[in-house]
């Protein structure tokens, strides 16, 4: 009797065994079998287009704008309508000064001449000038005034002397015929030169209309170093 009731009890074990697995493979199956059959989703229909802002303000179209004048190029001035070249800024000359000796050499004919000597200072690039006055007493006649006067403006070029000059004088002469009355003759020069340095140099030489006198101014001029 013992033999008879062991194997129920296996057949029973093993019969629920089967149970249990068949239970729990069978909704295994069914979830696969239902994902399969799923038809796929459709497409998304795309968004309509958004229409553009209306324009603000400040992004409208400007009018146009007059053209602005042209403005004057650098180095020039305008003075109302009309455009002036402006002044070119003045260079300075060296620091040296150059000596300057004038000699005037007024001369009648063959007679001895008589000789005047003015002597100036004047900086590289600047200028000088002097003036003399003299007053005449003549016998039965007014007092005349007899001047002489230079002005000079050397430039120092490399080796050479840049020398612009000028020379105002007036001549007193007595009667030389009885044709000929006494009379005053003015003389006024200007010259520009190149000197070399230490050189004397005859700018001028001037004569008098009436009569054989002359005058002759010479320079010479020396850089002082």
């Amino acid at each position: 009797m013992n033999v008879r009731w062991i194997i129920p009890s296996v057949v029973v074990v093993v019969s629920l065994t089967t149970g249990a697995f068949a239970q729990t493979a069978g909704p295994t199956i069914g979830l696969a079998t239902s994902f399969e059959q799923t038809p796929p989703a459709p497409p998304t229909p795309p968004a309509p287009p958004t229409p553009p802002a209306p324009p603000s303000p400040a992004s409208a179209p400007q009018p146009p704008q007059a053209p602005q004048a042209p403005q004057a190029p650098r180095g020039m001035r305008t003075t109302g309508e009309m455009t002036a070249p402006a002044a070119a800024p003045r260079t300075r000359g060296q620091l040296v000064n150059l000596r300057l000796e004038f000699t005037v050499t007024d001369q009648i004919g063959t007679a001895p001449p008589v000789k005047k000597s003015i002597t100036m200072n004047v900086a590289d690039g600047e200028s000088g000038r002097i003036r003399t006055n003299a007053d005449v007493f003549r016998k039965n006649s007014s007092p005349t005034q007899v001047p002489l006067s230079v002005d000079a403006s050397p430039q120092i070029d490399g080796t050479k002397i840049r020398l612009r000059a000028s020379l105002e004088y007036q001549l007193l002469s007595d009667a030389a015929g009885p044709d000929l009355p006494a009379g005053k003759t003015s003389i006024t020069q200007s010259v520009t030169s190149i000197l070399s340095d230490g050189v004397p140099t005859i700018l001028s030489q001037s004569a008098d209309p009436l009569t054989d006198r002359k005058v002759t101014l010479e320079v010479k001029a020396t850089i002082i170093k």
